[in-house]
């Protein structure tokens, strides 16, 4: 349920996404796209280097495991089908009733639960939450904050650092960095607005992420553009 989520970050979801083997609409856009192909098998291993680390863990904190699974799910189910006005506004209710519970989890453990708590897979799941609660971007400037060492640690992944990097920047008002963040312009994705928009895929390949045009061009066989410009929910 997380792959759409990451690829409009890989791309544009999941975070951790993307990255799903065995996803035949993945695998008709690296046909199109196969100079992301490689980037997107590497961050898959990686993702199940992370899942294999913890397989044989037992959260120490299941009740929370499970309730951050559940509400990913809901996240993810509302930005399936077409992006009509009826979609966005569903999504965007589900966003506002997500938010007190991830906020409330943040503040308790000082950022985003661990591995050890919740799982490698809940952990993912806890950052999608954030990285939608655009309502509060305090929120999400503050996990940005302290995720660094589980970057380090590899209980989240650089690609979902630059997705949330550059959705705290862009919701601030500021030029995003990694060009993760699209928008629909005459009916094609383009990156919005970025710093030194020149050295972007210098910024990019430092974190092992695939040049952005590669990126676009995943994200434009995955995701239509949407109608009136409405912006992708990754």
């Amino acid at each position: 349920m997380l792959r759409k989520n990451v690829l409009l970050g890989v791309l544009l979801l999941a975070g951790p996404a993307f990255a799903e083997e065995g996803d035949p609409e993945l695998a008709a856009a690296l046909l199109k796209c196969p100079g992301a192909a490689p980037f997107v098998e590497a961050d898959r291993l990686r993702a199940g280097e992370r899942k294999n680390t913890r397989s044989d863990a037992v959260p120490s904190v299941p009740a929370l495991r499970q309730q951050l699974l559940d509400m990913a799910q809901v996240d993810q189910e509302a930005r399936q089908g077409e992006w009509t006005r009826a979609m966005v506004e569903n999504l965007q209710a589900v966003d506002a009733a997500n938010l007190p519970r991830i906020k409330q989890i943040v503040a308790t453990h000082g950022g985003l639960p661990s591995a050890a708590q919740v799982g490698s897979d809940a952990v993912s799941a806890a950052w999608v939450l954030v990285q939608h609660a655009d309502a509060d971007v305090a929120l999400q400037r503050q996990v940005l904050a302290s995720i660094e060492p589980m970057v380090q640690r590899g209980e989240i992944s650089a690609h979902d650092f630059a997705l949330l990097t550059d959705r705290v920047l862009v919701n601030s008002g500021e030029l995003q960095r990694y060009g993760s963040q699209l928008l629909a312009v005459d009916g094609r994705w383009q990156a919005k607005p970025m710093e030194a928009p020149e050295q972007v895929d210098q910024r990019r390949a430092a974190i092992g992420q695939m040049p952005l045009a590669d990126y676009i061009c995943v994200a434009t066989q995955m995701f239509p553009v949407p109608p009136a410009a409405t912006p992708p929910q990754d």
